[in-house]
């Protein structure tokens, strides 16, 4: 099964979803968020078996670009990278005097396709709900909102991995949790140049609007995020 055939079932669950019956869209809706790591986890039964590996590349473009990054996007890159086993940099540039962060991703191209499609529906999601329940409030507010709606999406992921890993090998789930060590392998190896530096970052923080984010974020159905008939031009 390849990728895009995941995002066909996924699409048709979601038909399912949106259905007035409330217990059957929370069921379809569930499915349909299960379906992504269902489908990781099959892959590497595949390779466990001694069937053709995806190979790890570096993505021809960029999960996120920005002349100045946003706290809790920049967040959410980290949180995709991590759940879908890639890794990431940031590939500086400078365009008509200013410098512009552009954040390239390293690992397998089926990966690579899901983080940069969900990362994409979560910011507009997020910005979205954030219009809805933060606006008026000052940016502060919004800001620790997003932050909250992060941390909720990361809350979810967690769950729906562990759900889906109960009735996974040991062998598939040692496997698929080494292939971030793998993805930065490849990309040390790969760009040998680049050093990590750390650095110290301060915001302002609102814990209402933290609380109310968190609690969208941990509602928020993601099997949607590959229901929408605009996907495809994500799925690059």
């Amino acid at each position: 099964m390849s990728i895009t055939s995941v995002v066909d079932r996924v699409q048709k669950l979601l038909a399912l979803s949106k259905s007035e019956n409330a217990n059957e869209a929370a069921t379809a809706a569930a499915l349909a968020n299960k379906l992504i790591d269902q489908y990781r986890l099959s892959e590497i039964d595949l390779e466990i078996k001694g069937q053709a590996e995806e190979p790890i590349e570096e993505d021809a473009g960029y999960i996120y670009e920005s002349g100045k990054v946003t706290t809790w996007k920049y967040t959410l890159v980290g949180l995709l990278v991590q759940h879908y086993g890639l890794s990431w940099w940031n590939d500086t540039s400078y365009l008509t005097g200013r410098m512009v962060s552009r954040y390239k991703l390293v690992g397998r191209r089926s990966d690579i396709t899901v983080a940069k499609y969900m990362f994409n529906w979560l910011v507009l999601e997020c910005q979205r709900l954030s219009n809805q329940h933060a606006k008026g409030q000052g940016r502060v507010y919004v800001a620790s909102y997003c932050e909250g709606f992060v941390s909720g999406i990361a809350d979810q992921l967690r769950a729906s991995r562990v759900e889906v890993q109960k009735d996974a090998t040991s062998a598939a789930i040692i496997r698929l949790d080494a292939r971030s060590e793998a993805s930065s392998d490849f990309l040390d190896n790969l760009h040998p140049e680049l050093v990590v530096k750390k650095k110290k970052s301060f915001s302002r923080y609102n814990a209402m609007g933290y609380s109310a984010g968190l609690t969208s974020g941990r509602n928020i159905h993601l099997g949607e995020s590959l229901g929408d008939g605009k996907a495809p031009k994500f799925l690059t």
